[in-house]
């Protein structure tokens, strides 16, 4: 894969708070954040140079890499390395930035050697199920992905209907002893087993217009709801709006307005992939602009920010998420990045980040039920603009609706309670970008 070149350096970023959904931020607040997202830009700058460029999952093509981790909370990186960082790496560790610190934790296994053997839970496309004594159906794989500290892989599963008929004794640790016992004679490395349940695709700002602006409401191909993502040129230079595939792959799908119904484009059959889990949509009008709406779903007067750029994406970054029906929700920071999952379609998306909610993020949600195909992005020149680092693909760990969401919306035309997730799954832009040919339009 070639090298991929993130966005010219940018001004300071502001990850933390959406004054919309928080209300007022105090100065001393305020202040803090713009630290924070200083250090942050300065931070994964360095991971850069360390990383030459690639993304996030091709730096298993650096030797002994494992991980790099940002911690723009301390000022500090921690990189994570087989053997000793070549003399490349220990030039830029060595003439850091004022201020900036850094130290080189040993890793048991490089990011290469983990997802060599990260293929053998593989059967094609898709992770593979397993039998596990004990338990009565086969425990499917939900996700792999190399552990952060480059200790071995962590395998996610799903063993929920096999121990609904299974022996009481069979208690959940016991499960997962058996799958990374199985786990690791598969991949004959160590292996991690977390209970973890299938993704859930998110599908559910109303009523947008030519030239199309991302994070808006959309009425998908099935009559859902889904967000549209960044605008994108393709190949030949035609104007797209990104949205995740599973909410509308099929060739010719219409995609509309959630309120008033207008048309705003079709599924362009040669514009998808499964396994990106995106699919461009070819506007009518031809037009699309670099932009994203912003603040709460519910705001209305067409408040947007543009988009100046796209970045790759750290462990211990801060970023934000914006869908048409959660809106945008800050604070939420990368805790893994490289993770294969596969999505309730049954196709496996071998190039994904997760991210949750913090103490930064209002009421501790991530998302809500109809992000999917939203942006995920990192705020910056101080609150005004937005970096591109990804699209919503699937969730993890639901949670308890605030106040503010918990009551009965309509969608898809029935009337159900909003459901609300701490952590999302996003597919990172440089690989979208990377694989379809794409280039992002910016504001």
């Amino acid at each position: 894969m070639a090298l991929l070149a993130p966005a010219a350096a940018l001004a300071a970023a502001a990850p933390f708070v959406v004054p919309a959904l928080a209300g007022a931020t105090p100065a001393p607040a305020a202040r803090a954040a713009v630290q924070i997202d200083d250090r942050q830009q300065v931070l994964d700058a360095v991971a850069d140079q360390i990383t030459q460029g690639f993304s996030e999952s091709d730096r298993a093509r650096i030797p002994g890499f494992a991980d790099i981790v940002v911690d723009p909370d301390h000022n500090r990186l921690r990189l994570y390395w087989k053997g000793t960082p070549p003399e490349r790496v220990r030039r830029i560790l060595a003439h850091l930035p004022s201020g900036v610190t850094a130290e080189v934790t040993p890793a048991r296994y490089s990011k290469a050697e983990l997802h060599a053997a990260r293929t053998k839970l593989l059967r094609g496309r898709s992770s593979m199920n397993l039998r596990i004594a004990g338990v009565a159906a086969p425990v499917h794989i939900t996700s792999i992905a190399p552990a952060v500290d480059g200790s071995g892989l962590e395998v996610g599963y799903d063993s929920t209907a096999g121990r609904a008929n299974s022996p009481m004794a069979v208690t959940e640790e016991n499960v997962s002893r058996r799958v990374a016992a199985a786990t690791d004679r598969l991949v004959g490395l160590h292996t991690v087993a977390i209970h973890r349940l299938q993704s859930v695709d998110l599908a559910s700002r109303q009523h947008d217009r030519s030239p199309w602006t991302g994070a808006s409401a959309l009425s998908n191909p099935t009559g859902g709801i889904c967000s549209g993502s960044f605008s994108v040129k393709n190949a030949a230079g035609g104007y797209m709006l990104m949205s995740a595939y599973h909410c509308g792959s099929a060739a010719g799908g219409r995609w509309t307005t959630w309120w008033g119904g207008d048309l705003v484009g079709t599924t362009d059959a040669s514009q998808r992939s499964a396994q990106d889990d995106v699919v461009g949509i070819k506007p009518a009008s031809q037009w699309t602009r670099g932009w994203l709406y912003d603040g709460p779903a519910s705001r209305t007067d067409g408040y947007a920010k543009p988009v100046v750029g796209w970045g790759h994406n750290n462990v211990g970054d801060y970023v934000c998420t914006d869908g048409a029906n959660g809106g945008v929700h800050c604070g939420v920071r990368i805790a893994q990045t490289d993770i294969g999952v596969t999505g309730p379609n049954h196709v496996y998306r071998p190039d994904v980040d997760l991210a949750y909610a913090t103490s930064a993020t209002p009421g501790g949600v991530a998302a809500i039920n109809g992000d999917s195909g939203g942006p995920v992005f990192a705020s910056v020149r101080n609150h005004t603009a937005d970096e591109a680092r990804g699209m919503i693909t699937a969730l993890d760990r639901t949670v308890t609706c605030p106040p503010a969401y918990n009551r009965d919306t309509v969608l898809d035309g029935h009337r159900r309670t909003p459901w609300c997730v701490a952590g999302v799954y996003y597919v990172p832009i440089g690989q979208t970008l990377h694989d379809m040919h794409w280039t992002l339009v910016t504001g």
